[in-house]
């Protein structure tokens, strides 16, 4: 709690099973080769295929691509069940979050620089989360990477303490993101490798951006925001919940 309440982020190393990670990243690739097959493509059981399946899709076909992301964002069981996991809810509680509930719809994101028409859609700018929500001033971020994450596929790079800032913007600007220039020579970045069942919690005023994807291969990763509707703030402003859903590619 410590670390989070200091830093603004903390990593807990194997909270989930690998297990459990594998099977809702396989469990939102298997909405997507149902589109595959009925197009007629063929090679999709190696990841080299699948991402080339992806693109082929996005290319050819990009309002049903957008539709069956949509689709996993919205009703993947294996998505909600984690979203809702007593675990994970207990964890937060310990954090400081006496009464969390999810305050955005929970995203599954599938990021590779042919799979967006605008570079924010798989790279986003330094930014922070909390201007888009309102939410509560201890809400948080739980960030779960699908697949094992380095700078070489585009860790997240987080700016340690820069949540004691508070919000640094009202304005989510044309990127949809309420960006932020920070002093990188106050606030040294930290871009941390996390391993499948690995999670990162931060704070949402922490700022933070995606890192560069550099070895060609789709970044696989989910996010869910928690409020805490104790927050005696929250419950004055009367529960604001402004954030505006976007497309996912």
């Amino acid at each position: 709690m410590q670390q989070l309440k200091d830093n603004g982020i903390i990593v807990l190393k194997q909270f989930f099973t690998k297990e459990r990670i594998e099977k809702l990243r396989e469990s939102a690739k298997d909405v997507f080769k149902i589109q595959f097959k009925h197009f007629g493509y063929t090679d999709f059981d190696s990841e080299d295929g699948f991402k080339n399946s992806m693109i082929r899709l996005f290319e050819e076909h990009f309002e049903i691509f957008q539709s069956t992301g949509k689709l996993i964002q919205s009703g993947l069981v294996e998505l909600y069940k984690i979203v809702y996991d007593d675990i994970l809810l207990n964890k937060l509680k310990e954090l400081g979050l006496s009464n969390p509930l999810v305050c955005t719809r929970p995203a599954l994101f599938f990021n590779h620089p042919k799979l967006a028409k605008e570079s924010q859609y798989y790279k986003t700018p330094t930014h922070q989360d909390y201007p888009s929500m309102l939410s509560s001033s201890d809400s948080v971020v739980v960030w779960i990477p699908l697949i094992d994450v380095t700078p070489e596929n585009g860790a997240v790079v987080f700016y340690p303490e820069t949540h004691k800032l508070g919000p640094l913007t009202t304005s989510l600007g044309t990127s949809g993101f309420a960006e932020v220039n920070i002093d990188t020579e106050i606030y040294k970045p930290i871009q941390p490798s996390l391993q499948i069942g690995d999670i990162a919690i931060f704070s949402t005023l922490l700022a933070h951006n995606s890192g560069d994807i550099l070895n060609d291969d789709i970044r696989w990763s989910c996010h869910f925001r928690y409020t805490n509707l104790n927050d005696k703030d929250f419950i004055e402003r009367g529960f604001p919940s402004p954030y505006i859903y976007k497309s996912i590619a």
